[in-house]
């Protein structure tokens, strides 16, 4: 199942935990964790979200092709990985950093090292975040996807922005 614009719809979630609301206007969010495509053509994601799955920042990333694309503002693709394709069983670095400004967020994403930027959005300081992984469904199952190295901060001042 592999749409031309993929979908956060069609990957099977795995929920790895929550941040406190993010208030302080400085802050700082960070989610690394490591990933392991399960086949060359299957899709995995990458996402840190809001309780309604609309702000926030989720990836997809296509281990034939290294396409790495943005699911939530349109699922447009947002670049290449330089070295692909990615095997089967081997991780994958994922590091997604939300950096508040006030009520807007500057975002990036960082994959194997290569570093994407991500579409800005507002939010209050009320919403809790909530750190995923996952892989396209494939209809044989509901098979998890493998990760590792997780860690998910909110640092309050940064060090820097």
């Amino acid at each position: 199942m592999n749409a031309l614009i993929p979908d956060l719809s069609q990957f099977q979630l795995e929920e790895l935990g929550q941040t406190p609301p993010v208030e302080n206007p400085n802050a700082e969010v960070s989610f690394k964790v490591d990933i392991e495509p399960s086949r060359v053509t299957r899709r995995i994601v990458v996402g840190i979200l809001d309780e309604s799955c609309k702000r926030g920042i989720s990836i997809a990333i296509y281990p034939a092709t290294g396409e790495v694309c943005d699911l939530t503002n349109g699922g447009g693709v947002i670049g290449y990985l330089s070295r692909t394709p990615l095997n089967p069983g081997v991780p994958v670095s994922c590091d997604l950093t939300l950096y508040r400004f006030g009520s807007n967020f500057v975002c990036s994403a960082r994959v194997q090292g290569e570093i994407f930027l991500y579409p800005a959005f507002s939010m209050d300081g009320t919403a809790r975040l909530t750190a995923f992984v996952g892989q396209e469904k494939d209809g044989n199952g509901s098979e998890q996807a493998v990760w590792s190295r997780l860690r998910l901060d909110v640092l309050e001042q940064p060090v820097a922005a």
